[in-house]
This record gives structure tokens, C-alpha cells and sequence, in this order.
């Protein structure tokens, strides 16, 4: 029986509805699963949802309430602050604590860096850098879809910096995530240049000679086929896409085509941690809570990668 976690993200945002939308998926997957919506003590909550102040050995979906205080917090919907930033990351915490407890997997819905950094959490970048921090592992952001698997080489960092972070990137520690993967198997692999038109030659910049290049040695030394550098302009063309995994050099070079492509459906997934954690590709959405108009397309797609294509914990 697999256990599954969802950390409730900013409770301001569209999350709570989200999963209200997707209850009935939730609820029939509850019957052969355990899973908790990990969430703080405040006044968002679902009222038919069974809440509960430890983990049940029985299946079924449940609301597991962490608490730091007696104090339950109150919030407005679309209206968040330096506490629902200081929720949001706390909730994220207990929700790897129970992670590690119980050996789950992990459902991360959205929260939202600036109000975390508000609320005090200096340094705060983003999810995945904080499954890294906490779990001691190098970890690769993987945006996958129906047809797209695109992990960013650089994520959360200013444009300016993408060159120095590409020189501290380790390719070898992503090629051991790769091979542990278990959302691609023998992947035919593509890198794009990063510079425009793949810096023609060393024409219009050299890095992809002087850094991408000595990085894909590492990777094919590991067997794996990779092809390029490919002109991110053109490499996600119809005609182009003959590959199961492209490597970008920063966030929105491979995002912004992704989320063109691949719509509602896709997904986050982190390499190079011992279980799965998935995130919905979208933001909180703040300006639309409340209005009953979220789409749980995201959740409801973490739902099935999880318990589709990974083991059983028990």
C-alpha cells in the first residue's frame, strides 16, 4: 500500500480548491492508498475530509494537521502574507519530516518564494533546492509531460549568473540521477545551446565549447545518447522533437516551450532523491482564489504518475 503526502502550499492561493476538485479522484484512490494532505493549524480546511494528528494504518485520504501552537491561524482566500509564507514553508517541512517517518511519496502544491522569503526564510529558492538542502542530495528539476521531459540545467538564478552556475554544475551527479530514474529509461537525450543559433561555431560565445561540451562527455562516458548542441529556437519545432529528454541551459529557455506544449498536464518531478516527488506545473494563483475556476488538471497528474509509474511503499 503506497503512502502519498501533498504539503499544502500557501493556503491563500487556489490549493484547497484544488484539491476539493479533485476529490472524487482522491477519495477513489483512497481506497487502495493512503494519503494525507499535510496542512497547519488555520481556518482553510475541507469538512468531509477526515482530519487527523498522526498517520492512520488504515487506507483512505485524510487531512494530517502539524501544529506549532494551540493557535490556529486565520486567513483570506487571494490574500497572502508573512504568515501564510511562514504556513507554507512549515507545512513543507512536516511534510518531509512525515516523508522520511514514513517512507512516502511527495505531492508539493504551490507556494510562493517571495512570501516565504518575507515571512524571514532568507536564502529560500524554490522546492526543489530545498529537498536538496534537507535531504543531503543533489537534485535535478524535471519538467515532464505527455510528450516533453525538459530539466533546466540552471533553475532558480538571476539570468546573469547562469554561466557561473553552469561551471559548478554537476553533470556527474546527474547522470547517476538519470540512470536511477525511473520515469526514463535509456532516454535519447538532446542539449541546447546557449547561446543563439548554439553560438555558431564559437561565433556568438563559446560556452557551449568550453562548458556544455566537457558536461555531455560526462554523460555519454555513462552511455547515454546525447545529441547537440541544438538551437533552442528551432529545437522544439514538430519536425525537431525526436527526443525524450532536453537539457536547457537556464529556467525559461526550457520552460517557456514546455508549458506552450504541454498545457495543464505537466509536471514537476525531482531527480536524484531515494522516493518521488511531484509538483503541479503552475503557480498559486493567487488573483483567482476563491472564484471556484482552479483546475486540478496538475494535481490530478501527479496523482497518476504516482501511482502509475512507481513502486509501492508500505
Amino acid at each position: 500500500m503506497k503512502t502519498i503526502l501533498i504539503s499544502e502550499g500557501d493556503p491563500t492561493s487556489i490549493n484547497y480548491e484544488l484539491v476539493v476538485s479533485a476529490f472524487p479522484h482522491l477519495l477513489a484512490l483512497g481506497k487502495h492508498h493512503r494519503i494525507y494532505l499535510v496542512r497547519g493549524p488555520h481556518n482553510q480546511n475541507i469538512p468531509s475530509l477526515p482530519n487527523l494528528t498522526k498517520p492512520s494504518n488504515e487506507p483512505g485520504f485524510y487531512s494530517l494537521t502539524w501544529t506549532d501552537s494551540k493557535k490556529t491561524r486565520s486567513f483570506v482566500l487571494g490574500k497572502p502574507s508573512k504568515t501564510s509564507g511562514q504556513m507554507a514553508y512549515d507545512s513543507l517541512l512536516a511534510a518531509m519530516d512525515l516523508q522520511k517517518e514514513l517512507g512516502a511519496d511527495l505531492i508539493t502544491l504551490p507556494l510562493s518564494k517571495e512570501w516565504v522569503q518575507k515571512a524571514g526564510i532568507k536564502g529560500f529558492r524554490g522546492h526543489t533546492e530545498t529537498l536538496a538542502e534537507y535531504y543531503k542530495r543533489p537534485t535535478f528539476m524535471m519538467m515532464s509531460g505527455e510528450k516533453l521531459n525538459v530539466i533546466p540545467l540552471t533553475t532558480h538564478v538571476p539570468l546573469k549568473d547562469v554561466v557561473k552556475e553552469l561551471k559548478k554544475f554537476s553533470w556527474k551527479e546527474l547522470s547517476k540521477a538519470l540512470s536511477r530514474s525511473q520515469f526514463l529509461k535509456n532516454p535519447k537525450i538532446a542539449y541546447l545551446g546557449l547561446n543563439p543559433h548554439a553560438g555558431e561555431g564559437g561565433k556568438i560565445g563559446d560556452e557551449e565549447q568550453t562548458i556544455l561540451a566537457v558536461g555531455i562527455k560526462v554523460l555519454r562516458k555513462a552511455k547515454f545518447s546525447v545529441e547537440g548542441p541544438l538551437s533552442a529556437d528551432s529545437a522544439f519545432l514538430p519536425g525537431a522533437r525526436a527526443y525524450d529528454l532536453y537539457l536547457a541551459g537556464y529556467h525559461d529557455q526550457g520552460l517557456i516551450p514546455f508549458k506552450l506544449l504541454e498545457g495543464k498536464k505537466g509536471v514537476n518531478i525531482t531527480l536524484g532523491l531515494d522516493f518521488t516527488r511531484v509538483s503541479p506545473d503552475h503557480g498559486t494563483a493567487f488573483d483567482i482564489a476563491g472564484k471556484g475556476i482552479a483546475d486540478p488538471t496538475g494535481l490530478i497528474s501527479c496523482l497518476e504518475r504516482l501511482t502509475e509509474n512507481t513502486k509501492t511503499n508500505s
